[in-house]
């Protein structure tokens, strides 16, 4: 008898969490040092460190909700820009070796049965002049990845969201980035999550990309 009312109690707490009513949270955050690039885009919400070489970091939502973390290998050195449109990322990156400034586009493919699928399109030359005025045409477009949102929190403060759109297969939740962000002169404090939620906006499951916490000793 004992052991009947164990089990229901297990099949209770399953029933719990299986329900949503408990959030799944993964606990470790992918970016602890320095606030990352960031973009979201149209089912999926990606990330590139600015040390050298560091990955692009893409988390798509698909019928299955949030998957895990894609890494795709670095172009060039240095990451110096993100934007995201759509089903598309676009990085700038500096080549150290060539003194170039590069601009790989990437596209992240759905797939309703399987994990959605990145792959780069191309990559262009951003053709700034080494001397002389710069074409307003290549000064718009250098300046397109330099926006206040291209680094995750940068020169913001406070407590907002973004919506991630287009997430298709997935009508029974929503799919938002939180930012929390406190700073003076810089970050004292970051934190960025991607939520899954029901239409009524409860939480059924937490991934922590981001937490920043200044060391003021």
């Amino acid at each position: 008898m004992r052991r009947l009312v164990t089990l229901v109690a297990l099949l209770g707490l399953l029933a719990i969490l299986t329900d949503g009513q408990a959030p799944q949270t993964s606990s470790k955050p992918i970016f602890t040092d320095y606030p990352p690039y960031f973009c979201v885009g149209g089912g999926f919400v990606a990330m590139a460190g600015i040390s050298p070489r560091d990955p692009l970091i893409v988390i798509p939502i698909d019928a299955n909700g949030i998957e895990a973390p894609q890494t795709i290998p670095p172009v060039g050195d240095a990451v110096l820009g993100m934007q995201c449109s759509g089903s598309h990322i676009e990085l700038l990156v500096n080549d150290y070796k060539s003194g170039r400034l590069i601009m790989p586009l990437y596209t992240v493919q759905e797939h309703r049965w399987d994990l959605p699928s990145i792959r780069e399109e191309q990559r262009e030359e951003l053709n700034l002049p080494k001397s002389g005025p710069t074409p307003p045409a290549a000064e718009h477009k250098k300046d397109s990845f330099d926006w206040v949102g291209s680094r995750a929190g940068a020169h913001m403060r406070g407590d907002w969201y973004i919506l991630v759109p287009q997430v298709v297969y997935r009508p029974n939740n929503t799919y938002e980035v939180h930012f929390v962000s406190t700073h003076g002169n810089t970050w004292d404090k970051l934190v960025v999550t991607l939520l899954e939620e029901t239409l009524d906006k409860k939480v059924t499951r937490s991934v922590p990309l981001v937490h920043i916490e200044a060391d003021h000793d």
